[in-house]
């Protein structure tokens, strides 16, 4: 089969607000990469929280490698299964350094004793592959509280990809970056999905950010009042009226072409 994710009918109700409204989306394995993108309060954080069991739904089903109905299941028992989360704001350990924190990550409590115990030149040559995919292996011995805000991030994305994920969602990944760090996050996603079988989708509001990443030929999806807007290349949605009307306004029709 070629669907990773197929969400169908998803409607959320908090005290009577629908954040999500009969939401349908479907995720294809050949997909590396999917961008969501709305405006505040169009369900893209909601959807993340359902998908890893922080949201129970009203209705609707979540189907995983076509297989797996996520929806019920302990948010342990999904991240099991493959499907992990980073949120907007990094949660490292600052105190350990770098290659501590990715041992710490993968399973490896003890890793604060002077001799290493159960640890095999295969994890350790793992741990240090993904470090290489984020540009941080060179960093490896420094404690995680003297990187910047960047590479805190990059190091946070590490921590998870050691796991192994199937599918990994971002929450703003970019936000508080400067822009050579923007820059190299881009690239840094496009050699992840390169270099590895782990699928991301991705919440991001820094337009700029978005398209390019939209580049290398990833779909956008626009989220709108709780249901999917718009699906489609960068250009088909930023063309789309309804996007213009909901997402920019008409007063800021211009701003469509730039972002």
């Amino acid at each position: 089969m070629d669907t990773l994710l197929y969400v169908e009918g998803l409607t959320v109700s908090f005290d009577g607000f629908l954040a999500l409204r009969n939401l349908n989306l479907i995720l294809e394995r050949w997909e590396k990469i999917r961008l969501l993108i709305g405006p505040n309060g169009a369900g893209k954080t909601t959807l993340f929280d359902v998908l890893t069991g922080q949201v129970e739904p009203v209705t609707g089903r979540v189907i995983f490698e076509d297989r797996l109905d996520l929806l019920g299941l302990r948010k342990h028992r999904i991240a099991t299964h493959g499907v992990i989360r980073k949120f907007q704001t990094p949660s490292i350990f600052p105190r350990h350094t770098v290659f501590e924190n990715m041992r710490l990550s993968s399973g490896h409590k003890g890793c604060l004793a002077n001799t290493v115990s159960g640890e095999t030149a295969v994890e350790t040559d793992r741990i240090a592959s993904v470090l290489e995919q984020v540009a941080l292996l060179p960093h490896a011995n420094e404690l995680a509280g003297t990187l910047s805000h960047g590479q805190k991030q990059w190091l946070e994305m590490a921590m998870l990809l050691v796991q192994s994920p199937t599918l990994l969602l971002l929450d703003e990944p970019v936000a508080g970056m400067t822009r050579t760090e923007k820059e190299k996050t881009a690239a840094l996603l496009e050699t992840i999905v390169r270099r590895s079988t782990c699928a991301i989708m991705l919440i991001e509001h820094d337009m700029e950010f978005v398209r390019r990443i939209a580049q290398g030929g990833h779909r956008v999806t626009v989220l709108h009042e709780g249901g999917v807007l718009s699906e489609g290349s960068m250009d088909r949605v930023q063309a789309d009226e309804r996007v213009i009307e909901a997402y920019l306004g008409r007063g800021r029709v211009t701003a469509v072409a730039p972002c």
